[in-house]
């Protein structure tokens, strides 16, 4: 009796045992998806953020760029204004 006793302590110890290795082993597994999605998370912030000040690099370079064309073209007026001017002066002089 006393053994029996003894066998379902034991057997009793080693299932309580088997229940707290059980839950540690779930809680490390909820552990271990909670930081994976919170580094997902992270991950597509960065993501986004790096997208939209790469699309605010796009605009302020096109902006930089229309507006070089725009000098350009104001340049290149000024440029034939002052070849029509010349010849205009040449004419008066010859």
């Amino acid at each position: 009796m006393r053994n029996d006793l003894y066998v379902q302590e034991t057997e009793e110890k080693a299932r309580a045992m088997e229940r707290a290795e059980f839950e540690k082993r779930q809680r490390q597994k909820q552990e271990l998806q909670e930081a994976k999605e919170y580094q997902m998370k992270l991950k597509a912030e960065r993501l986004a953020e790096e997208k939209r000040m790469e699309d605010e690099f796009k605009i302020k370079m096109a902006e930089k760029f229309a507006e070089d064309e725009r000098l350009e073209q104001m340049n290149a007026q000024k440029r034939r204004m002052r070849e029509l001017q010349h010849k205009r002066d040449i004419e008066k002089l010859w």
